[in-house]
């Protein structure tokens, strides 16, 4: 591993630390579609501030956009994929933010399965095994305690969750290896402050996003946390690995839920986070 791929992959965990412990209030006081417009409010603020030096990244890759419309397509579909998985993600965060850190996990074996089956990502084999026995260990997890506890509905979105966040990797995978991050990072959230301007509530949520100390506090996480994934994605390492450092916060996250909130136990928390660290070393020593 390069310098700059060790301080990206702690980047990416003390960001995904910070991620479901700052949307928690977020979900318990506004609706979830709220937190999808945070997102989006946020990332367009970046954009604003950074376009005028790289906007050139743009007109670059515009002759492949022309000639390939597809990734242009697909970058569209990132922003959607995005809104829903953050909106249901949200779903699960409010009632059970040790369950929000689960789901993550099985969506990551999925996408690593996929994008290496089909889409020539190439990880080592032990990388991928890994990977894969963290995403069977969340299934384990959740199936004896969190998912038995919880409503038809709540496992309704998890499952959701668990979709809209595997298929977010794999587009990513696809379009910055052809456009370049900067490009697909405005373009898919330029659908996301669509979906957010859309929303009969717009006025307000811009309002508050901008003015609130929860909101406020959600939004710049999120945007420093979605500029170090897509940054580093290809660039810096593998989607498969950034999303990996991403799920290493999870340990923490839910320790800390477990104190806070009465989440399960600290017991059951630590068990799952020394499992998860085991099969995380081969990945991080390699």
């Amino acid at each position: 591993m390069t310098v700059l791929a060790f301080f990206t992959a702690i980047m990416l965990i003390l960001l995904s630390v910070a991620k479901p412990l700052v949307y928690k209030p977020v979900a318990q006081k506004y609706d979830f579609g709220f937190s999808a417009a945070i997102m989006a409010y946020w990332i367009a603020f970046f954009v604003a501030l950074t376009l005028p030096f790289m906007g050139g990244r743009i007109v670059d890759i515009w002759p492949v956009i022309k000639e390939n419309p597809k990734f242009f397509v697909l970058t569209l579909l990132k922003g959607v994929l995005a809104w829903y998985a953050v909106k249901f993600g949200q779903m699960v965060n409010k009632d059970s933010t040790s369950s929000s850190q689960f789901f993550p996990f099985i969506s990551l074996a999925l996408a690593s399965l996929m994008l290496n089956v089909f889409f020539s990502e190439n990880l080592k084999q032990l990388q991928l095994f890994c990977i894969v026995a963290l995403g069977v260990l969340g299934v384990f997890f959740c199936a004896s305690g969190d998912t038995a506890q919880m409503s038809k509905k709540w496992k309704i979105s998890f499952m959701i969750a668990i979709f809209f966040s595997a298929a977010c990797p794999i587009t990513d995978h696809i379009c910055i290896r052809q456009i370049g991050w900067y490009p697909y990072f405005v373009f898919s959230n330029m659908f996301m402050l669509v979906m957010a301007c859309m929303r009969k509530t717009f006025v307000h949520d811009l309002k508050v996003a901008f003015t609130t100390k929860d909101a406020i506090r959600a939004g710049f996480f999120i945007m420093l946390l979605e500029v170090t994934i897509i940054s580093s994605c290809i660039t810096i390492m593998p989607v498969s690995l950034v999303n990996f450092f991403r799920r290493l916060a999870a340990p923490i996250v839910m320790v800390y839920s477990a104190f806070k909130f009465k989440e399960r136990t600290v017991k059951n928390q630590l068990i799952f986070g020394v499992l998860a660290l085991l099969f995380a070393l081969p990945i991080i020593l390699g």
